[in-house]
């Protein structure tokens, strides 16, 4: 099995352009900087990638993504639920409507914009005005 044969890890500052090169190649959208966590599923190469911003306490999923070849094969899943299983806060992202399944499948649940932190809330609205999005959250417990 794939998922056995990668190495999840966080990924230190200064490893930041790595993870920058892999979203240009497969994700076209989002930048890592050296104040987001950033986790990854790798081998030789990363595979699979997904940051955790904190923004006034609050923390946020965004910049999921996995190598075109590595789709479909549960990578998202295994990263998303590992980076879960470190935290100890509630966690948001704003995925795209097509996801919500995905997301429910690991915990999160829909959640109006008026029960985000203040500061989460002006952001998704800002995101919410260019395209349709959703607000869920995963509650730690």
């Amino acid at each position: 099995m794939i998922a056995n044969s990668l190495l999840f890890c966080q990924l230190e500052k200064q490893q930041t352009p790595l993870v920058n090169q892999f979203y240009k190649r497969v994700y076209k959208k989002g930048m890592a900087n050296k104040s987001d966590q950033v986790f990854v599923l790798k081998d030789q190469e990363i595979r699979c990638a997904a940051r955790l911003k904190a923004i006034q306490g609050a923390l946020l999923l965004t910049g999921v993504a996995c190598a075109i070849e590595y789709r479909g094969k549960g990578l998202a899943s295994l990263l998303i639920n590992n980076i879960l299983n470190l935290q100890t806060q509630d966690i948001y992202c704003f995925p795209y409507p097509h996801l919500e399944t995905f997301y429910q499948h690991l915990g999160f649940t829909c959640c109006e914009p008026e029960q985000l932190p203040e500061i989460l809330n002006a952001k998704y609205q800002g995101y919410n005005s260019r395209k349709l999005l959703l607000c869920m959250v995963k509650t730690h417990q």
